[in-house]
């Protein structure tokens, strides 16, 4: 996508200190949008605005824990203030972890519903106004796991299927005001989020191997999942709405 087709508008991108919250933050930025850099790591998401105008692109950041209501509320005010309006949200922050679902604890499945869907929930709720203002888009970041079983990942799976649901249900009530609202569905992804999860112990082959992807390498970088997101996010996307883009190297097929 031109710059020529972005120029002036500005977008929101959460999880934006690593990975592809990061890689999405510096696509969007290449693609002509004024950048706010989002995430609860304050110096991470500085860093990642720092790059972006370093390379000549236009960005803020922001600290914000999504999963909670007061800090994503003065979140939000702060990046209205910076840039003027929104025109685009990523949701890409989450987190992620694997075990046995009969370990799972209640304080666990908490946490992973707080940040993913609850964060997504709020984010969502909170950038909708200035959304309809604009007439903008926004691109949730869900995963696979949230269209079919996955091993060892129960309770993370749950909260990627309620992204999926929320989403698809926003498109519906807002699609009629203007604003798109879809989701993006990796695999795997070269990550620091996926590089640092823990082996589950005493896990079946079996399980292990199923649903492998088809190309090699069998991940994908965060570069290309963006470039997609660069797409939802642009006016090439006006009659796309509801959608869930799978990007999965066809581990689906």
């Amino acid at each position: 996508m031109s710059a020529s087709n972005t120029s002036g508008r500005r977008a929101v991108i959460t999880g934006a200190g690593s990975g592809l919250g990061r890689a999405s933050a510096i696509r969007l930025a290449g693609d002509g949008f004024a950048v706010a850099c989002v995430d609860v790591r304050a110096e991470a998401a500085a860093q990642t605005a720092g790059e972006i105008t370093d390379a000549g692109g236009q960005a803020c950041w922001v600290g914000c824990d999504i999963s909670d209501e007061q800090s994503v509320e003065a979140g939000v005010d702060d990046i209205l203030r910076q840039l003027g309006g929104i025109d685009v949200v990523v949701n890409a922050a989450g987190i992620a972890s694997a075990g046995h679902t009969l370990e799972v604890t209640l304080e666990e499945w908490r946490r992973l519903l707080d940040v993913n869907l609850t964060g997504t929930f709020l984010m969502a709720r909170a950038t909708l106004p200035a959304l309809l203002e604009s007439r903008g888009a926004m691109i949730n970041v869900a995963s696979i796991a949230a269209l079919r079983g996955w091993r060892y990942m129960a309770a993370y799976a749950a909260t990627k299927g309620g992204i999926v649901a929320l989403s698809r249900s926003l498109a519906v009530e807002y699609g009629g005001r203007g604003v798109r609202v879809n989701v993006v569905c990796p695999g795997g992804i070269a990550t620091p989020l996926v590089a640092a999860l823990t082996p589950v112990r005493d896990a079946a082959p079996e399980l292990m191997r199923r649903s492998p992807a088809l190309l090699d390498p069998p991940v994908a970088q965060p570069e290309e999942i963006a470039g997609t997101i660069s797409y939802l996010a642009g006016p090439e996307a006006r009659f796309v709405t509801g959608s869930v883009v799978v990007i999965d190297g066809g581990a689906m097929a």
